[in-house]
């Protein structure tokens, strides 16, 4: 599975300074668009540029996160904030297209490297682990993005399988609520045992390869 990278632009990995819940979701829908995923909840941004979308995070607050992934070399988070109305403040999408803009000039001129460029903007690459780049410490970034991993496994397997929930909770030996808890990105209510079980129903095998250095470990489904 091929997963891109993260290219934080100007201060938006800052700008998602959200609540613990809600950078976990966020951090998970990021991870989906990385894999080549659509977010759970989300729109396109015409208003603000070509290729443009809006992964809408739900918890007690609303957040919004303005990304672009058509590009090759990574996903681009634009800006990301806490949503205080139902209008989107206009200053939000103006900071939005400013990015937005800059980035798509750059491209087009052939200056793709994630730093301070002719872009006019700081570009900064994931670390690897989007759920470290939002704040949370190593240990716990790990142990997201394994839950991460394994909630792509099990979405890919409804779609391929093009299970409704009801047939899909029955599969993974659920209630059809959690499984719409997992389709629509709610990570914090899942734990690494409950997914490796779920999958494990399906007669899928889990597996860990574990690296030595900067590397993590990473599970593999098989």
């Amino acid at each position: 599975m091929v997963v891109k990278a993260v290219l934080w632009v100007g201060s938006s990995r800052e700008d998602g300074a959200f609540a613990e819940d809600a950078r976990q979701r966020a951090g998970y829908e990021l991870y989906q668009v990385q894999c080549g995923l659509d977010p759970a909840d989300w729109k396109p941004m015409p208003s603000v540029g070509p290729g443009v979308a809006e992964i809408r995070v739900h918890t007690r607050l609303e957040h919004r996160v303005i990304y672009i992934a058509k590009f090759e070399e990574g996903v681009y988070v634009l800006h990301a904030f806490e949503k205080k109305t139902r209008r989107t403040a206009k200053a939000h999408l103006d900071l939005a297209r400013s990015r937005q803009g800059r980035v798509g000039r750059a491209i087009e001129g052939g200056t793709r490297s994630p730093k301070r460029s002719s872009m006019n903007v700081k570009v900064r690459r994931s670390s690897g682990n989007v759920f470290r780049d939002l704040g949370f410490p190593v240990e716990e970034a790990e142990s997201l993005k394994l839950r991460a991993d394994l909630m792509v496994q099990i979405r890919r397997l409804i779609e391929n399988r093009k299970l409704t929930q009801a047939a899909a909770a029955k599969m993974l030996g659920v209630t059809q609520p959690r499984v719409s808890d997992l389709v629509r990105g709610k990570i914090d209510l899942f734990s690494i045992d409950t997914l490796v079980d779920m999958l494990a129903r399906t007669g899928i095998r889990v597996a860990l390869t574990i690296h030595r250095g900067r590397s993590r470990p990473r599970h593999r489904a098989a």
